[in-house]
């Protein structure tokens, strides 16, 4: 140990020449090594600033564009600067390994600027490198998930993944540049979360670069398809066949970085399969592979977006189990669009809340989605070769696979076919890997930040999210995983984050100093320690925590066996707890006060022995109870024992954070329904009046919510509640809710504006323009003898990425899509509140129904309703987007208008509101008859030579189940139209009638009913048909 004088002189001698620092920077590194009482001593007399200062001292001879390292495997000799350098990096390495109260100090004296600098990241000496690296490596996971944001903006600032991308993309794999490449993967799939850095990593090329690593796995593994190299000579991708990988060691991280970038976006996805060296390694032939050695050479083919074609032989698939095609049962359904159903309510939930974590495909319109296309195209070999990773690596390594391959599976880029593999062979294999690390993690696991120990808590965190994304809207799966045990699984996981107590951490060594507490006035930040930090394992819990409740809200999404385990399991005191920022021991429903306080302010800071749950785990614990509430006896029996109401009311009323208040809202959707108990306790606690307020909210998504909430706490209510409802929103509001376009004309409006801006700009160009920004980007680490634009392939996969691109990253298409939404539950809510009580007799439901129309009409004003109602069924013309020629042609420069008809989900609804107003007294059937422009339209719905109804969720033509709902409904209104109340109806209803066969009604109603795929909708259409009749 070093006296105090001897540290004196060895902060002298670390100023002095190079050869006099390499001594005194060997001492300190002697003496701090295993001491962390010796590194705070060292911090506070102000080393950091020193060592980061030798770090920046040397001239920075490699800038970007200039590599003078060696890659060959040898080096030349260290100069003394470059020694000094690399062992100030490796005690700065040592002292951000020493816990995160370490950390402030190394920001404040500039640490990561000086190590992220070319004279670190591209110094000649790989040492060096790999050295800053792991400094890096070792801030990020100390860092608290709170600050990993922050600290990704400043690691993937763009001129830094240059850096990176030089380091992923050495052309002559040495043990120095894989680790050098781990590393980096690493750090990427430890931090790259927000969309904005995932963007950055495929327009600076790292995507790419990943994908090339990925491919010298391959290629060290020998699973280079036959005739690979053929394949790619004749299509000019023989330069991105790479060179193999000497060790298989960085598999799991690079596989986990590019789950990272890839995540939750079709585009990346499809940028993954698209990249040269995949296409290159693991090509698509348009013919059968064991017929391949007799047919001439031909150019690869691009894999299918929407892949269905089979081959008779795949090479891949022979690398796994045979699966039966049975066994796949129901084909994989996509995301449910708000309001899908009655009875199944997918309620939007933003950020960190569990729809916003799965894209499913459906929610992009990809190229060739609308025409009718004979080819069939193959998915990438790719995909099976991930599910045979899955199936053989270790535990780390099977994990990351699984996540490219979900990623792959939610985008749409496999066979519909896929989803009997994955229930039969990757379902099974998570599970058991969960098991299994669960049962690894030990005592020092949960103290200690050992490099295994990280391991296993990452694993246990990402495994349940991993299962929750890939099971997601798929029944067959959901099936896979409650067969593997994965109810008892994934509640025993999260009772522990409650349950095991977390181990004491050592005690802090005894100074004669006693704790640091001295005046810090007069201290620079570089010589002050952070707070005592928690123990490594309480911030893996909590990311365990809320991990686990996202798989067990998607595990409860559909069968109400599934719900009916998790109860049996007891994990509803532990989900109810995990509504508390700072909660306490989880009790069960006896132990439970009478009634929770909800006017209490929310202590999120409050410390608590069970961890305080952060914004994810609150939103998912919402998300949890919102998928168990949609069964009734769930709702009508655990959920109320336990007092679920008050805490998510609560957390509507007091929480800060607007995506917390996004999930809850969503949640009490479920719990206002007619048949819930807590509605009446809710309205009490005023929970009206705020759902009112956050219709009103900015936050499309919350206001959503909060509309949705309205509509299901309206139906069947009192006639006084839903007036109150109508006033508390604000009849002006509610029609601007259904009516106008928002964010759409805001969109337009600012681009009008920037047109104003720059007269000289053709906006025409704008696609062109966004385009060539694609293709400056997509192939960042494109071969160096060949260019990208002379390969015909890359080509064609730039055309697909582009229009990709456009459908998932257009805000125009995001805010329409938002706009659409929110006008179905702003009718939604319009029908429900006219329609009548479940509960009161026939008689008081037809005069509530009366009493909610005349006052509707009184309200928003009759004629201004039907024409809202009218032009929701007319066909959009959006706005061009090209400024010059609008509304008229201006020399060659024309406006392209896009007509969008109406979306099939508001056709319904607005149908409904009709059925509901002539379901009441004659003269209200008599006011929708005078309805004349819109009863034309509506019998265009029934015409059967029109290809479609509206458009789908996607915005692609659909005429399917949404068809079908919008004739169920038609054939409703033209049975409530023709209905006769008594003998003195009569006239008027053969009126009725005889309009409706002039406006050509019957005639439709009669093909209809004999000539429907639908069995429904003939019956329906048959009974319309028969009361008509009889009127006429």
């Amino acid at each position: 140990m070093a006296k105090a004088f001897d540290a004196n002189s060895i902060l002298s001698q670390l100023n002095s020449p190079f050869s006099d620092r390499i001594a005194a920077l060997r001492c300190v590194k002697n003496d701090v090594v295993g001491h962390s009482q010796r590194k705070e001593r060292w911090v506070r007399r102000g080393i950091i600033r020193i060592l980061v200062n030798i770090v920046t001292s040397a001239p920075d001879a490699n800038t970007i564009g200039k590599d003078a390292r060696q890659v060959s495997g040898t080096s030349r000799e260290f100069a003394h600067e470059e020694t000094a350098r690399l062992h100030a990096i490796q005690l700065l390495a040592s002292f951000a390994n020493a816990g995160s109260s370490f950390l402030p100090p190394l920001h404040a004296a500039g640490t990561l600027p000086a190590l992220l600098s070319p004279s670190c990241l591209r110094s000649e000496q790989p040492q060096i490198v790999l050295a800053a690296l792991r400094v890096l490596q070792s801030v990020a996971e100390a860092s608290a998930p709170s600050f990993q944001t922050p600290l990704a903006d400043i690691i993937f600032a763009n001129d830094k993944l240059e850096l990176f991308l030089h380091i992923l993309s050495q052309p002559v794999p040495t043990p120095e540049s894989e680790a050098q490449a781990s590393i980096v993967a690493n750090l990427i799939r430890k931090l790259c979360r927000e969309d904005r850095h995932q963007t950055a990593m495929v327009s600076n090329g790292i995507l790419d670069a990943l994908a090339t690593r990925l491919a010298t796995f391959a290629v060290a593994g020998g699973y280079v398809l036959p005739k690979a190299e053929v394949l790619a000579k004749s299509s000019g991708l023989s330069d991105y066949i790479p060179q193999p990988a000497r060790s298989d060691r960085g598999l799991g991280n690079v596989l986990g970085a590019i789950a990272a970038i890839i995540t939750d976006s079709p585009f990346r996805a499809c940028k993954l399969l698209f990249s040269p060296s995949i296409l290159a390694v693991f090509p698509n032939s348009r013919h059968d592979w064991k017929m391949y050695s007799e047919m001439p050479s031909e150019t690869p083919e691009l894999p299918g977006l929407r892949p269905t074609r089979r081959m008779d032989s795949d090479p891949m698939d022979l690398l796994l189990p045979f699966v039966p095609s049975h066994s796949c049962g129901t084909a994989r359904t996509n995301f449910s669009p708000p309001g899908a159903s009655a009875s199944k309510e997918t309620t939007y939930v933003k950020g960190r809340s569990a729809t916003k974590s799965y894209t499913s495909s459906s929610a992009w319109n990809l190229p060739g989605d609308n025409a009718d296309v004979e080819t069939e195209e193959a998915e990438s070999p790719l995909i099976p070769w991930l599910i045979h990773l899955v199936r053989s690596r270790g535990a780390s390594e099977s994990i990351a696979a699984a996540m490219v391959l979900t990623s792959l599976f939610k985008a749409g880029f496999s066979y519909p076919s896929r989803e009997a593999t994955l229930g039969l062979l990757v379902i099974p294999v998570l599970l058991n890997t969960l098991n299994e690390v669960e049962t690894n993690v030990t005592e020092d696991d949960l103290t200690d930040l050992t490099t295994s120990g990280y391991q296993r808590l990452r694993l246990l965190a990402e495994t349940p999210a991993l299962l929750a994304r890939l099971i997601t809207d798929s029944e067959p799966l959901q099936k896979a995983a409650f067969d593997s045990d994965a109810a008892k699984t994934l509640c025993r996981i999260l009772k522990n984050t409650y349950d095991t107590p977390l181990p004491k951490g050592a005690p802090r060594p005894w100074s004669p100093h006693g704790n640091y507490q001295e005046s810090i006035e007069n201290v620079p930040p570089e010589c002050q320690l952070g707070d005592v930090e928690e123990l490594p394992g309480l911030a893996s819990r909590i990311e365990i925590r809320a991990s686990t409740l996202l798989a067990i809200g998607a595990l409860a999404t559909f069968k109400e066996e599934y719900r009916k385990a998790i109860i049996d399991e007891d994990a509803i005191p532990y989900i109810v707890e995990s509504l508390q920022p700072s909660p306490g021991k989880p009790k069960q429903a006896k132990e439970r006060k009478v009634e929770w306080p909800v006017n209490e302010s929310i202590k999120d800071d409050a410390p608590s022995e069970y961890g305080n749950n952060p914004p994810s785990v609150i939103a998912q614990a919402c998300y949890a109870l919102r998928m168990l509430s949609r069964s009734v006896n769930i709702l009508r029996t655990s959920l109320v024992d336990h007092m679920v109401a008050a805490p998510v009311f609560r957390l509507i009323l007091r929480h800060a954070d607007v995506e917390v208040q996004t999930a809850a809202t969503a949640t009490i959707c479920n719990l206002v329904t007619n048949f819930s108990p807590m509605r009446d306790s809710l309205v009490e606690y005023g929970v009206l009046k705020l759902l009112c307020e956050h219709a009103h909210s900015l936050d499309p998504i919350l206001r959503l919510n909060a509309l949705w909430a309205l509509k299901h706490l309206v139906d069947s209510a009192p006639v006084e509640l839903k007036k109150k409802c109508v006033e508390e929103l604000e009849s002006g509001w509610l029609v601007r809710l259904i009516c106008d376009d928002t964010e759409d004309e805001a969109l337009f409006s600012a681009r009008i504006k920037g047109d104003e801006m720059d007269e000289d700009t053709d906006m025409g160009l704008s696609e062109n323009q966004g385009r060539n920004w694609l293709s400056t980007s997509f192939y960042a680490a494109s071969s160096p003898t060949r260019q990208q634009h002379e390969i015909l392939i890359l080509q064609m996969a730039e055309a697909r990425l582009t229009a990709l691109r456009e459908a998932e990253m257009n805000p125009v298409r995001k805010a329409r899509h938002d706009d659409l939404a929110i006008q179905e539950q702003g009718l939604g809510f319009i029908r429900n509140l006219i329609g009548g009580s479940h509960s009161s007799s026939s008689v008081d439901s037809t005069n509530e129904t009366t009493e909610m129309i005349d006052y509707l009409f009184n309200t928003l004003g009759q004629d201004r309703l039907f024409e809202i109602l009218a032009s929701k069924l007319r066909p959009k013309v959006l706005h061009p987007f090209n400024r010059r020629g609008i509304g008229a042609t201006t020399g060659t420069a024309t406006t392209e208008t896009r007509v969008v008809p109406p979306h099939f989900k508001v056709i319904e609804a607005v149908i409904y509101i009709l059925v509901h107003i002539a379901a009441s007294v004659p003269r209200h059937r008599q006011v929708v008859m005078a309805q004349t422009d819109l009863l034309r339209q509506l019998v265009r719905l029934l015409d059967p030579s029109a290809s479609s109804a509206g458009v789908s969720p996607n915005g692609s033509s659909s005429r399917g189940g949404g068809d079908k709902e919008v004739r169920l409904a038609l054939c409703h209104l033209l049975n409530n139209l023709s209905w006769q109340d008594d003998d003195r109806d009569a006239p008027a209803c053969s009126q009725r009638s005889s309009e409706l066969r002039r406006l050509g009604f019957v005639s439709r109603l009669d093909h209809i009913a004999h000539a429907d795929d639908e069995l429904d909708v003939r019956e329906r259409a048959k009974s319309a048909l028969w009361q008509m009749k009889q009127g006429i």
